[in-house]
């Protein structure tokens, strides 16, 4: 079973588009949309593991000097708790 989660992500100003070639560059990032509002970025992230999405928040995400914060939100399925 796969784990999607929405990140939010905060940049400097003046480096979002710097950030969105980057994060386009990641094969776990599936979707991601330039917003407006208190984070810049909204990406949607598929991966196999919490493991995995872990080390892609706090690796390769955080590793991006011009993001300055995230917020990962996971999605839950509700379809396994009815």
């Amino acid at each position: 079973m796969s784990i999607k989660a929405y990140i939010l992500i905060n940049t400097q100003i003046g480096k979002t588009t710097d950030v969105v070639k980057d994060l386009r560059k990641m094969s776990e990032i599936k979707h991601l949309d330039v917003i407006m509002g208190p984070y810049d970025i909204i990406a949607q992230v598929e991966t196999d593991s919490h493991d995995s999405l872990s080390h892609i928040v706090m690796q390769r995400l955080q590793g991006i000097g011009a993001i300055k914060h995230t917020m990962t939100c996971t999605v839950v399925n509700l379809e396994d708790a009815i």
